[in-house]
């Protein structure tokens, strides 16, 4: 299992993800609050901080993030898996 650490509002949450679930699919079943719309990195909705630890798009690509979000450490869990365990901040896209 992999760990998922959350920093929301000075809080941590862990989670544990398996190998094969993306990093929404983990957030979602631990209730915690993401934007998301297409699901497959184009649109950028889900854009997150990745803070630490490590992710994979496999196939895919992150056509949802500009240059200077992929710069400044942005990551789209839509499609992203863990490498290793990770350390993410809040979800850029705040729920309405």
């Amino acid at each position: 299992m992999i760990k998922i650490t959350i920093s929301i509002n000075q809080a941590a949450l862990h989670l544990t993800a398996k190998p094969e679930q993306s990093v929404l699919e983990v957030l979602l079943e631990h209730g915690i609050p993401i934007r998301q719309a297409c699901t497959n990195g184009v649109c950028g909705i889900c854009i997150t901080p990745l803070l630490e630890g490590q992710i994979s798009y496999g196939q895919r690509q992150a056509r949802g993030l500009n240059a200077k979000e992929l710069q400044a450490g942005y990551f789209l869990p839509c499609i992203a898996h863990c490498e290793s365990d990770i350390h993410i901040g809040k979800p850029k896209v705040a729920l309405r």
